[in-house]
């Protein structure tokens, strides 16, 4: 190449200030392509995210509403008992299902005995006095044939219990003895009350409880995954419900713990429970 062919200085710093302008022109090219590519991928990562968060709340849900399907031998809400050759027996059902509800519930039975129906809370205080009171001479009235006692239990005083939700922790661990040692309940429910914990306190712990109803004779691996799991945590919360809306169970307060009827009639006066059963059917 000769001299006059070759580019002057300037020249060739135009051309190099070119080579210098495309490649920042490049770079700037690539780094948009990149910062595209990671705000995709961000976005697509939080897509996925949201879509598994949603995957996971709908099968909580679904195992919400099946954990609430209710416990064997309470198919009207309670558990009742009976009387079998003078002893006092529980009456076996089947249970009801997730979205179902409890069986209606005779007001009277047919052989002219009369229907007692407890509803209680295992954190009630007041339920506990009533028990100490009237617990025996009631089942004595069942063992002669002369009343037939169901118990439901219901869940209103976890409020009370610095939010540990004893009260419904309780009432979950009568509807497993219900479920798995329906012979027992009694036993276990006079464990609750004689050791119950008092109100502003924390309640019991899942462990203290587990130990009331071994000690109660509900033993067996079932009934042990069935209160570290809580599973019936929705039918306390629906069951309770239910009873809360039925205004035929509300005294001038509302309702509270125990409410007691006798042949479907709610008792404003608890003390007069004996009295109402040997006037049943007169």
């Amino acid at each position: 190449m000769t001299n006059a062919n070759r580019p002057s200085k300037n020249e060739r710093r135009a051309h190099a200030r070119d080579v210098a302008r495309q490649r920042a022109d490049a770079e700037r090219r690539r780094k948009r392509r990149n910062r595209w590519f990671l705000q995709g991928g961000i976005g697509i990562g939080i897509l996925a995210i949201a879509t598994i968060i949603a995957l996971v709340a709908v099968n909580a849900n679904q195992s919400s509403s099946v954990s609430a399907a209710g416990p064997k031998n309470m198919i009207t809400g309670g558990i009742e008992f009976h009387a079998v050759d003078g002893k006092v027996e529980p009456v076996t059902t089947k249970a009801v299902s997730a979205k179902g509800e409890p069986s209606a519930a005779a007001t009277t039975n047919s052989d002219g005995s009369a229907k007692v129906v407890e509803y209680v809370d295992w954190a009630c205080p007041v339920c506990k006095q009533f028990e100490a009171a009237y617990a025996d001479q009631i089942l004595d009235k069942v063992k002669s044939g002369d009343a037939t006692l169901t118990i439901q239990p219901v869940s209103i005083l976890d409020r009370n219990y610095q939010n540990s939700r004893y009260a419904s922790r309780a009432a979950n661990a009568a509807m497993c003895v219900a479920n798995y040692a329906p012979d027992e309940f009694l036993d276990v429910q006079t464990q609750f009350f004689d050791n119950q914990p008092a109100e502003g306190t924390k309640g019991l712990t899942n462990a203290e409880i587990a130990k009331l109803v071994k000690a109660g004779g509900a033993t067996g691996s079932d009934v042990s995954s069935c209160l570290s799991s809580e599973r019936y945590r929705g039918w306390v919360t629906k069951s309770t419900n239910t009873v809360l809306a039925d205004d035929s169970l509300k005294g001038p307060q509302g309702f509270g713990t125990p409410t007691v009827l006798v042949d479907g009639k709610r008792l404003d006066n608890l003390t007069q429970v004996i009295t109402a059963i040997d006037q049943s059917g007169s």
